[in-house]
């Protein structure tokens, strides 16, 4: 399920500055929530100051499933699965050798 975060970037000197970190972010975790990753940005607005700019970005995230979590398999993948396994010849070992 996709989701909208707001991220920021304070005292960058240039715009090309912004324009990176913000093109660099897309499909790394978000800062300070490691399981979802950046998917897009979808809106931005820069504030200038006296040294610089300031960056606000509205990003779509999604949860990203590590390691640790759990899959889901729907009923129609079980289905291709038991198919594509039955469908498996199993030889003997000392055939499947050349022996």
């Amino acid at each position: 399920m996709m989701e909208t975060c707001m991220l920021a970037c304070e005292r960058a000197e240039t715009v090309t500055e912004i324009a990176s970190w913000a093109n660099e972010l897309i499909g790394k975790a978000v800062p300070g929530y490691p399981d979802y990753r950046v998917v897009k940005v979808t809106q931005f607005q820069l504030v200038r100051t006296q040294n610089g700019y300031d960056a606000a970005l509205l990003v779509d995230v999604m949860e990203w499933l590590n390691e640790g979590s759990q899959v889901t398999l729907r009923e129609a993948d079980i289905k291709v699965i038991e198919q594509l396994t039955s469908t498996i010849v199993n030889e003997p070992e000392s055939e499947a050798m050349g022996t």
